[in-house]
């Protein structure tokens, strides 16, 4: 389904009846063939005459079919190159976050405060994040590790009384902003509870603010449609890497002497 199109029917929308929107739903639909359609095959497809396929274009702006069959080329062309476009950012966004976990000098000492924590907590500053921590969590009851998932920054507040320098918390963002609970984060600084940050790789205040770090990389793709179609499926990543390196860990750890 071509973006372009779709903006150029909503702009006329008012002027279209149920014959223009058969002939369109069906363009929709099948954007790259209709690319190769004469008006004819157009109209027999639709079961339209050509007269009305010609009307339906013009109503659109079109100056007639030929130049919005030219429109339809470009519009394929411009899809299938987001499609590829967003199959290498999403290829680039998990080589980055792996190489970035692989060389994060704080993963065993992340590691050892898990091992060490009296209570672990997560909390995620958005639905997406939570449903990641909640997958974790999840994760780590097969070796035996409790994490409490904090669902809203009103619990963080009321749970933050009662953390102490034994316990560990999770905070997954996918900014780092932390204007909605700034105040905890400084309390359980001063309270010596041990926090790791779980942010998108770049600059924020979560992560300058937390004494250890995790990174994921996630790269918005839409930005000309203004539609965030990030993908949690680094945070997911970064998230099962911790697991599975604990798991390590923790073998690691019954082989000493």
């Amino acid at each position: 389904m071509g973006t372009q199109l779709d903006g150029i029917i909503n702009q006329n929308y008012a002027k279209l009846n149920h014959l223009d929107l058969r002939i369109l739903g069906y363009i929709q639909n099948n954007l790259h063939e209709s690319t190769t359609l004469s008006i004819a095959k157009l109209a027999e497809k639709c079961n339209v005459s050509t007269a009305t396929v010609l009307r339906t274009t013009q109503k659109l702006n079109f100056s007639g079919y030929s130049e919005f069959k030219y429109f339809l080329k470009s519009d394929d062309v411009q899809e299938e190159k987001q499609d590829v476009d967003a199959i290498e950012i999403l290829n680039q966004d998990i080589a980055q976050t792996i190489k970035m976990f692989q060389q994060n000098g704080q993963i065993q000492e992340i590691y050892q405060k898990m091992d060490e924590a009296e209570n672990i907590y997560a909390y995620g500053t958005g639905q997406g994040q939570r449903l990641m921590l909640q997958e974790m969590a999840r994760c780590f009851l097969n070796v035996n590790k409790k994490i409490i998932i904090i669902s809203a920054s009103t619990e963080l507040k009321i749970v933050k009384k009662y953390m102490s320098q034994r316990d560990l918390l999770f905070v997954a963002s996918w900014s780092g902003n932390i204007d909605k609970y700034r105040e905890s984060v400084v309390s359980l600084g001063i309270a010596g509870t041990s926090i790791v940050s779980i942010t998108n790789f770049h600059k924020n205040e979560l992560a300058r603010m937390a004494p250890y770090n995790l990174y994921f990389q996630s790269t918005s793709i839409d930005e000309v449609m203004n539609i965030n179609r990030s993908s949690y499926l680094t945070l997911h990543l970064v998230l099962h890497l911790l697991y599975d390196g604990y798991i390590d860990y923790r073998f690691n750890r019954s082989l000493e002497p």
